[in-house]
């Protein structure tokens, strides 16, 4: 979570200089006004490298906030809202999340306050929308949508799942089979092609299955190296950040992200939106729920193009983060005054698009898998085969 360093004067005129953690800056100024502080200067200081907890997924907080927005209409006091919930987790770190909350709640807090207090395991933006519940008085409305929401994301999430589990059984069948051929049956005919003249490829073959054969614990290192390695590399924010630019320009898979992100601006955006908070803060909270590096830059960029009085529908365009016609859906949203349903209908919209590309995507990997297999095991049959018959005919 952000820290900020903060001037700000009491009632008295008295300055208090002091340090705070706040999702926004205008979570910032709540905080002070509630201890009787009225803020004068501000500033964000730099992210340092921390360990921070994982948030809870979608799976696990849909339900959470299906069964907060049930009980919550039925009149159950907070404390024992938590305290069934906290029974009926079948989660082990869901479960101590929240009996933390509940001691928490017991000590004085709110919730959104408690929630906050775990430092990252509940997400940003379920904090925010709580607390917009609190002070709204809707409490059981915003859990109730925040229930909808999560139960979208892990619906896509699932599907998008499902539909490459094919693909990569596929994929791990082929190295399987390949890895078999060339260490345990290639061996095989090593004897009875001596003192043939081979095809260099039937050579390599041999020789690369006899050193895997004798050398396996070397080559799963030097396989797995690289990957630790990679997988290192891609952590360094500037190579990541390059990274995730370069994905959505790659044909196909560019677009399918770009329809995937836009999905979940359209969606998060709106309801930010929509529950009544700032426009800045909407940008900022949603940026934070985007997992590319690139997009939630290029959302920073256009929270500055609006402090600077553009039009959101004009900075996403520049940024040409998100797919065009719903940057164009955007602008009509502005002009007319309808933006929250706009983008409810877009967010829509745009998750029945991404399963439609991701079916699509999906018929065309299964079958390029599958030459792709037929190819590499074609290849090493082949290989052996063909000196044996060049054997058998000159034996003839």
């Amino acid at each position: 979570m952000p820290h900020y360093r903060y001037k700000a004067k009491t009632m008295e005129g008295d300055v208090r200089i002091g340090k705070m953690e706040a999702l926004t800056e205008r979570d910032l100024f709540r905080h002070l006004e509630s201890q009787g502080l009225w803020c004068f200067a501000w500033r964000r200081e730099p992210e340092r490298f921390h360990v921070k907890k994982m948030s809870l997924g979608a799976g696990l907080l849909a339900p959470l906030c299906r069964e907060f927005s049930v009980m919550t209409a039925a009149g159950v006091p907070l404390s024992e809202i938590l305290s069934v919930s906290g029974r009926m987790a079948g989660n082990r770190r869901l479960k101590r999340a929240i009996s933390r909350v509940q001691e928490e709640v017991y000590r004085g807090l709110s919730l959104s306050q408690a929630m906050e207090a775990e430092n990252g395991i509940f997400p940003p933006l379920l904090v925010h929308m709580v607390r917009a519940g609190e002070s709204g008085g809707e409490l059981e409305e915003i859990l109730a949508k925040m229930a909808r929401y999560y139960e979208r994301q892990r619906e896509m999430e699932g599907k998008i799942r499902t539909a490459m589990i094919y693909p990569l059984i596929l994929l791990a069948v082929t190295i399987f089979v390949s890895v078999f051929l060339l260490t345990e049956v290639l061996p095989q005919f090593t004897s009875l092609l001596a003192g043939q003249p081979l095809p260099w490829l039937t050579s390599l073959l041999l020789r690369t299955g006899a050193y895997l054969g004798g050398h396996s614990g070397l080559c799963l290192s030097l396989v797995l190296m690289p990957a630790i390695l990679i997988t290192g590399i891609f952590q360094i924010p500037s190579v990541r950040l390059a990274a995730d630019h370069l994905l959505l320009y790659i044909p196909i898979i560019g677009k399918l992200l770009k329809t995937i992100d836009t999905s979940r601006f359209a969606q998060t955006f709106g309801m930010l939106y929509g529950s009544g908070a700032g426009i800045l803060d909407a940008l900022e909270l949603t940026g934070q729920v985007m997992g590319n590096s690139y997009i939630r830059l290029s959302l920073k960029n256009v929270a500055e193009g609006l402090k600077r009085g553009r039009l959101l529908s004009e900075s996403l365009l520049e940024e040409d983060i998100f797919l065009p016609v719903f940057v164009s859906v955007v602008a009509a949203g502005e002009e007319s005054g309808r933006l929250e349903q706009v983008l409810k209908e877009a967010g829509i919209y745009y998750e029945k698009e991404t399963e439609r590309e991701v079916n699509q995507m999906v018929a065309l990997l299964e079958p390029a898998v599958i030459l792709f297999m037929a190819f590499v095991v074609g290849t090493m049959i082949l290989s052996v085969m063909t000196p044996l018959f060049n054997m058998y005919a000159s034996l003839l």
